[in-house]
């Protein structure tokens, strides 16, 4: 497991349901976030990255445990970290904190993908050297 990241995020407006709560598929946006800002700050610009190398690395599966609800203009800490990697995927794995409550969990896993071929390939060394 590599050392953890963390990214801050302002839930906004549009993020919330009608009853104030912040939509499920929301906190998905903020992982995301966060897993392409641990990637630039380990060196890895991920759209220049994709261009470049023609490997990409979608979602290939989602678990999040929801533990407590967030609102509008809450200010929250994701910390991500990568887990797992192995010949074909990277899981990352995080931890979303608002002050002290830990409000959610998950782990993220991605698939790695020759963009040139659409279809699966062995995660780039260029990974390997940064999360390995």
């Amino acid at each position: 497991m590599t050392s953890p990241f963390r990214h801050r995020v302002r839930v906004q407006y549009i993020d919330t349901d009608q009853g104030g709560v912040v939509h499920h598929a929301a906190y998905l946006r903020f992982l995301e976030q966060a897993r392409v800002e641990l990637l630039r700050a380990r060196g890895i610009d991920y759209r220049a990255f994709e261009r470049e190398e023609r490997t990409a690395i979608p979602v290939a599966e989602a678990r999040v445990r929801y533990r407590r609800p967030c609102f509008f203009d809450d200010v929250l800490e994701v910390e991500t970290c990568v887990g797992l990697i192995n010949r074909a995927k990277l899981r990352f794995d995080y931890r979303v904190w608002r002050e002290q409550d830990e409000v959610l969990t998950a782990e993220i896993t991605c698939a790695c993908v020759n963009l040139d071929r659409m279809r699966i390939c062995s995660v780039h060394p260029r990974f390997r050297e940064v999360f390995g």
